[in-house]
């Protein structure tokens, strides 16, 4: 399971994947129309409302965080905090600036989802942090989401700011908990019940 930090390095590691494959295909001249110095960050939402917008790039923002359907397990401890954990599913906003482009924004965004796509299980390998946020079997799925016009419609209004080239998707599925688990002593050894066994079966045996 992962630490509390695991939300904001997700995103983190999101943006770190797609670095290095801009940097590995720039290298390899299969960028396209796709600029080699692409900017690729995360931005919260809070900013993407009330900061400038940016001249060009693709910003990666959580859009909303929710409990999954697939509950964490409870493990048997004494203390309750370490006891309980949480499973979540993030959806994520990533939006393309170009300054107007068609053909960029449409080449930018496409590369992103292809990307994305073409790694829909991301492991230890790829997430990134600080000891702790992650346990070395963590694996974090990414999933297409798509927004009806209604909503996206109602997003880019609720963020004050003109409709943009945008996608969603999500991932999932985050068990959070403090720390890391209880860790339980190795089975060596199993015990049985002894119970009365009729004499007739034990003559019989004999």
């Amino acid at each position: 399971m992962a630490g509390l930090a695991a939300i904001n390095q997700l995103g983190e590691s999101i943006v770190a994947l797609l670095v290095a494959r801009r940097n590995l295909l720039a290298a390899e001249g299969k960028l396209g129309p796709i600029a080699a110095a692409l900017d690729i960050s995360q931005m919260p939402l809070s900013k993407l409302a009330s900061s400038p917008e940016p001249d060009a790039g693709l910003t990666i923002s959580c859009l909303r965080i929710a409990f999954s359907d697939y509950p964490a397990p409870r493990a048997p401890s004494p203390d309750t905090a370490e006891a309980t954990s949480i499973a979540l599913e993030v959806s994520y906003l990533a939006t393309v600036w170009s300054g107007g482009n068609a053909g960029d924004e449409q080449s930018i965004l496409t590369w992103a989802m292809l990307e994305l796509m073409a790694r829909p299980s991301l492991d230890r390998s790829v997430l990134i942090g600080p000891a702790g946020t992650w346990e070395p079997d963590e694996t974090v799925q990414l999933v297409p989401e798509s927004l009806t016009d209604d909503a996206l419609f109602r997003l880019w209004a609720a963020l004050q700011r003109k409709l943009r080239t945008s996608m969603t998707f999500r991932a999932r599925v985050l068990r959070i908990r403090y720390g890391p688990g209880p860790s339980w002593p190795n089975v060596v050894a199993t015990r049985f019940d002894v119970a009365d066994v009729d004499d007739a079966l034990l003559a019989s045996a004999s």
